[in-house]
C-alpha cells in the first residue's frame, strides 16, 4: 500500500512538472507573439516600403493616385482623370493633402488639396523621400549639392524658403521609424545611419554599400553587396536571407519584392524577384527590370518598368496579371 502511494505521488509530481512545462512553453510563445506585434505602427503618409521606393502610387478613401507626366486619380468606380498637371513622385497623403516632389519645378516639395486639387509650394529646397510624422514633414535633399542634408518643415507653419536643416549628411532612402530617422549615408560609403528627429545621437545600423532598406513589423530589411538581410532596427540579430542584390526593396503582406536596376546594361541580375520573409520560395515575377516598387492593399505591386520606357506597370500578388497601368487607364 505504501509503495502504491509513493508511486502515486511520483506520478503526480511528473504530471505537475509536465503541466508547468506546457504552461511555460505557452507563456513564452504568447510573450513572443505579443512582442512581435508590439512595434511602431506610425503612419508616415504612405507605407515605409513605398516611401523608400519614392512612391509613384498612393491610396486614400477608396481612390488610387498614380504619378507619371501628371498625377492621376482613379475613383471608386474605376474612372481615371488627371488631377494635378505636374510630373511628380514621392506621393504621400496627410490630413487632406497629397504631398509630392514636383519635377516640373526643380524637384521642390509641393502639396495638393484633395478636395480642390489646388497646389502650393511647401519647400523650395529640392529633395525626396517624404516622411510626415506628427504634422512635421521630413525629407532628404539632393546629395552632392551645396544644400545636401535632411530637412524638416512644420506643416502648421509652412515657410517654403526656410526649411530647417537637421544634418548635412548626404542622405538617401530616408525613413522614420520609432522616434528616429534612418538613411543611407552616401558620404560614408553607403552605411545605414540613424539620428534623432533633431539630428542628434547618431548611430550606425549596417555597414558599407547598403543600397536600400525598409521596415516591416518591427524588423529592418536591407540589401548590400552580399545580398539581402533581416535584423533589428539597431542592426543586431542579423540574418542573411539570400544572396540576391537589389536597388529597390519592398516588403508587403509577408513577401519581399526586390530588383537590382542598373539600366539596360551591366552584368547584374536585373530580374524582378519575390520571396518569403525567410528567403525561401524565390520566384521571378518578370525578367523585366523594376524600379520604384510599390505595393497597395488593392492586391497589386506597382513598378516602373525599366525595360519598357520606365512606364508604370503592375503585377497582382498571385502573379497572374501583368499590365501597363497607363494603357489600362488610357493616359498615354
Amino acid at each position: 500500500m505504501e509503495k502504491k502511494q509513493k508511486m502515486s505521488k511520483k506520478t503526480l509530481y511528473m504530471i505537475i512538472a509536465g503541466a508547468a512545462a506546457v504552461i511555460l512553453i505557452v507563456a513564452t510563445a504568447l510573450t513572443t507573439y505579443i512582442s512581435s506585434q508590439n512595434y511602431d505602427k506610425t503612419w508616415i503618409g504612405n507605407t515605409h516600403s513605398n516611401v523608400a521606393n519614392r512612391a509613384v502610387v498612393a491610396e486614400h478613401n477608396g481612390k488610387l493616385y498614380f504619378a507619371d507626366d501628371a498625377i492621376y486619380e482613379v475613383d471608386e468606380s474605376n474612372q481615371c482623370r488627371e488631377v494635378i498637371d505636374y510630373e511628380g513622385t514621392d506621393l504621400v497623403i496627410h490630413d487632406g493633402y497629397l504631398y509630392f516632389v514636383n519635377y516640373d519645378d526643380n524637384q521642390y516639395i509641393y502639396r495638393a488639396n484633395l478636395e480642390t486639387y489646388e497646389t502650393e509650394l511647401v519647400s523650395a529646397v529640392s529633395g525626396g523621400y517624404i516622411n510626415i510624422v506628427d504634422n512635421v514633414l521630413y525629407y532628404a535633399s539632393l546629395y552632392g549639392t551645396s544644400y545636401s542634408g535632411i530637412y524638416k518643415m512644420d506643416l502648421a507653419n509652412i515657410d517654403p524658403q526656410n526649411p530647417e536643416q537637421i544634418t548635412i549628411d548626404w542622405a538617401e532612402n530616408l525613413l522614420y521609424y520609432d522616434g528616429r530617422l534612418y538613411f543611407v549615408n552616401e558620404a560614408d560609403a553607403g552605411r545605414l545611419y540613424s539620428i534623432n528627429l533633431d539630428g542628434s545621437n547618431r548611430a550606425v545600423s549596417a555597414g558599407r554599400a547598403t543600397s536600400c532598406f525598409t521596415f516591416y513589423e518591427g524588423n529592418l530589411y536591407y540589401v548590400n553587396v552580399y545580398g539581402t538581410f533581416r535584423a533589428k532596427p539597431d542592426g543586431s540579430n542579423r540574418t542573411q536571407l539570400s544572396e540576391i542584390r537589389a536597388s529597390s526593396l519592398n516588403v508587403h503582406n509577408d513577401k519581399i519584392y526586390q530588383c537590382h536596376n542598373a539600366g539596360q546594361g551591366g552584368n547584374y541580375d536585373q530580374q524582378f524577384y519575390c520571396m518569403d520573409l525567410n528567403g525561401n520560395n524565390v520566384e521571378v515575377l518578370t525578367t523585366d527590370s523594376a524600379n520604384n516598387i510599390c505595393c497597395l492593399e488593392d492586391g497589386f505591386i506597382y513598378f516602373r518598368n525599366v525595360y519598357k520606357s520606365h512606364e508604370l506597370y503592375r503585377i497582382d500578388e498571385e502573379n497572374t496579371v501583368f499590365e501597363n497601368v497607363l494603357k489600362l487607364y488610357n493616359v498615354n
